[in-house]
């Protein structure tokens, strides 16, 4: 990821935990490295954690829409997936 992309940086903007759980509500900011589009990007997710005993992460997995946040914006995919949402969602 590092190699792909320029000034990555996560703002956590919600937190929720519980016994040895929390979800994590953040966004992801950094801009695409050339040849691909210019200018600040954003992805918005979520991280579901689990920790041990000693308090250290057991479990991590996040959440995110990839067709949405990441692909839509692709020069030669994005195209083909807002086609692709619009048809979906035609019933």
């Amino acid at each position: 990821m590092f190699r792909q992309v320029e000034s990555p940086r996560f703002k956590i903007l919600e937190t929720v935990a519980a016994g040895d759980a929390a979800f994590l509500v953040w966004e992801f900011r950094f801009s695409f490295r050339r040849p691909l589009p210019t200018g600040p990007q954003c992805i918005r997710g979520c991280s579901h954690l689990r920790f041990d005993p000693h308090g250290r992460v057991a479990f991590h997995r996040d959440y995110w829409d990839a067709a949405e946040e990441l692909y839509g914006k692709l020069p030669l995919i994005g195209p083909v997936m807002r086609l692709l949402r619009r048809r979906g969602a035609t019933p």
